[in-house]
C-alpha cells in the first residue's frame, strides 16, 4: 500500500514539474523589440489654447527585429491584423507635485488617421492600410486650458522608454506584442510642455 502511494505522489510531482506556467505560450503571444521609432509626435514645447498635440504612426508592415537580420512581416506573423493597440495619458501639473490626467469627449479628439477613444487614458488603434501596406495613426488631442503638461506612453506598459503596440486579431493567430523606441522623452518616460 505504500508501495503505491510513492508511486502516486511521484507521477503526480512529476505532472506538476511539467506544466507550462508561460502564459505567452498558451495564449500564442509573442513579444518582439524592433529599431524604428512606430509612434512619434512633434517636440513641440510651447503650444496656445486652442491648438492640437498631434500624435502619429505610419510604419511599414516590414520592420527589421532587435537581433535579426531579415525584416519581420507584422501582418502575414499575425494572421492579417487590421490593426495595432497602443495607449498614451496626458496630465495636467495640479500643484508642485500632483498631476491629473486631462479628460476630453472623443468627438473632440481630431482623428485624421486610425482611430482613438479617450478614457484614463488615449486608446489608439493603428489602421492597416493595404494600398501602401503600412499601419497608420494621426489624431491630435486638443489642448484646451493653459498649464504645465506631461504627456506618457507607459499606462499599460512598465517601459519608460518605448511604446508597446499589441496587434488586434484573431485569437487563434499569434498576439504580437511590439516594443519600439520613443524619441523626445525624458529619462521617467515623459514629454513635458506648455500650454500658454
Amino acid at each position: 500500500m505504500k508501495k503505491t502511494q510513492y508511486i502516486i505522489v511521484l507521477l503526480v510531482s512529476f505532472l506538476f514539474s511539467n506544466c507550462d506556467i508561460n502564459d505567452d505560450g498558451f495564449y500564442n503571444n509573442k513579444t518582439i523589440d524592433v529599431t524604428t521609432n512606430l509612434v512619434t509626435f512633434s517636440p513641440i514645447v510651447n503650444y496656445n489654447v486652442g491648438d492640437y498635440l498631434y500624435i502619429d504612426a505610419d510604419f511599414s508592415r516590414f520592420q527589421a527585429e532587435v537581433g535579426q537580420t531579415g525584416l519581420l512581416d507584422l501582418f502575414a506573423t499575425t494572421g492579417n491584423a487590421e490593426n495595432y493597440a497602443f495607449s498614451y495619458v496626458i496630465e495636467k501639473r495640479i500643484n508642485g507635485t500632483e498631476w491629473e490626467t486631462v479628460f476630453v469627449n472623443d468627438s473632440q479628439l481630431q482623428i485624421n488617421k486610425g482611430s482613438a477613444q479617450n478614457g484614463a487614458y488615449v486608446y489608439g488603434l493603428c489602421e492597416y492600410n493595404s494600398a501602401d501596406q503600412t499601419y497608420e495613426y494621426n489624431v491630435g488631442f486638443p489642448l484646451l486650458a493653459s498649464g504645465n503638461y506631461r504627456m506618457s506612453f507607459g499606462y499599460n506598459s512598465d517601459s519608460d522608454n518605448s511604446v508597446e503596440l499589441r496587434s488586434i486579431n484573431n485569437t487563434k493567430e499569434i498576439t504580437l506584442n511590439i516594443n519600439s523606441p520613443l524619441a523626445n522623452i525624458d529619462n521617467n518616460g515623459y514629454f513635458a510642455f506648455n500650454v500658454n
